[in-house]
């Protein structure tokens, strides 16, 4: 069996990292730059973190390290400032495309995300969102505007989902699942256009003591009209590097596989099963087999500020390491702030001073060998057809 069809029964999916070959123009445009050519490329997707708080307490919180420290959240003032300042981004060439909103806590506890996501709409930026889903209830009509809408649940039953949530909301994520979905083909919105990329994603962190309920969180899904599940193994947060990557054994692999089989049964045209371990190694530790951190030239992280009375925003280079202060410009005080930051020497000197060694996971991981082996070098003869 190969390894993609250990991952999922098509290439054609939302989750498959050779996507970003697609993006082959603006990789040549950070390349030409980095040789003293040009101006760096706005960035395709941008990251943003509208709220650092959150209403539920996950086991092995990714964002614990900076909503213990900057619990903010951003101003309507400075969302929309952003959403109007993303088109005038870039050139012609390279203009910002997407928008993807998540964070350090719960994004729709933040009361004027839903504004920021009908003014991106607006403005012809596309957006998706990254959820626990407490609150989709409160957002039906922002929510319908998104191209997707990527909900964190992580477990197959109410029991499992107290363990690795800290919190009693199963039953409640659930129906507000079944709410939008039911809202989005009422009114036939961008959240329901065709294809798997499209619609309501379960997501689902796969943890040793979550393997045994994928087929039955699969099954759910489905029942209740999620476009897709997608299920990426955990890994320590960036301030837990010293801790254990090693966090699955043998066997939890093994049983992973036969979950996976068994739920990819229940695929049809209207719903996938993407088991997400290609940015990983076979053992479910993270995979550094690259050399340089280019990709993130592709992205940025704009998040609340550190201090609210000095500045409006945080900008991180990296989704992987919010909160770290050695990649964290801090208190930013404009938008325009953005675009003289981006390229500039501070940051080009920031981003060569990464250490991959040291991360303690790469969500670029991919997208790092495609600019290596086909960018730096042509290995691809990408050209020809």
């Amino acid at each position: 069996m190969t390894e993609e069809s250990k991952e999922w029964s098509s290439k054609f999916n939302p989750f498959n990292s050779d996507k970003l070959l697609s993006q082959l123009p603006r990789w040549k445009g950070i390349k030409e730059w980095k040789e003293g050519n040009g101006n760096l490329p706005a960035p395709t997707t941008i990251s943003i973190d509208p709220a650092n708080i959150c209403d539920i307490s996950c086991k092995g919180c990714n964002a614990e390290f900076i909503m213990q420290r900057n619990n903010n959240i951003m101003t309507k003032d400075t969302l929309i400032e952003i959403a109007d300042f993303l088109p005038t981004w870039g050139d012609s060439n390279y203009k910002v495309e997407t928008v993807c909103i998540g964070g350090g806590g719960e994004s729709l506890l933040n009361p004027y995300t839903k504004d920021f996501i009908q003014k991106l709409k607006e403005n012809g930026i596309q957006s998706g969102i990254v959820t626990n889903g407490t609150q989709i209830n409160k957002n039906l009509e922002a929510l319908c505007d998104c191209e997707w809408v990527g909900v964190s649940i992580d477990a197959g039953t109410p029991e499992t989902y107290i363990e690795v949530k800290g919190a009693d909301k199963f039953d409640k994520v659930v129906e507000n699942i079944e709410l939008l979905i039911k809202e989005s083909k009422r009114k036939n919105s961008t959240l329901n256009l065709p294809g798997n990329g499209h619609g309501v994603s379960w997501k689902y962190l796969l943890r040793p003591e979550t393997i045994d309920e994928i087929y039955i969180a699969a099954k759910i899904a489905k029942e209740i009209g999620c476009r897709n599940m997608h299920i990426r193994p955990i890994a320590p947060s960036w301030d837990k590097i010293n801790g254990a990557t090693d966090v699955f054994n043998e066997h939890d692999i093994y049983n992973f596989r036969e979950q996976l089989k068994k739920a990819r049964k229940l695929e049809d045209e209207n719903f996938g099963v993407y088991g997400i371990t290609h940015k990983f190694n076979g053992d479910f530790t993270p995979s550094y087999d690259f050399n340089k951190c280019n990709a993130i030239y592709m992205s940025a992280v704009i998040m609340p500020p550190t201090d609210k009375d000095k500045g409006i925003f945080d900008i991180t280079t990296c989704c992987d390491n919010r909160g770290n202060n050695l990649l964290t410009q801090k208190n930013m005080a404009s938008v325009e702030q953005i675009r003289n930051y981006w390229g500039s020497k501070e940051h080009r000197e920031l981003i060569d001073k990464i250490d991959v060694s040291k991360c303690t996971r790469c969500t670029f991981s991919p997208h790092q060998k495609i600019y290596e082996n086909a960018i730096e070098i042509n290995n691809m003869t990408y050209n020809f057809i």
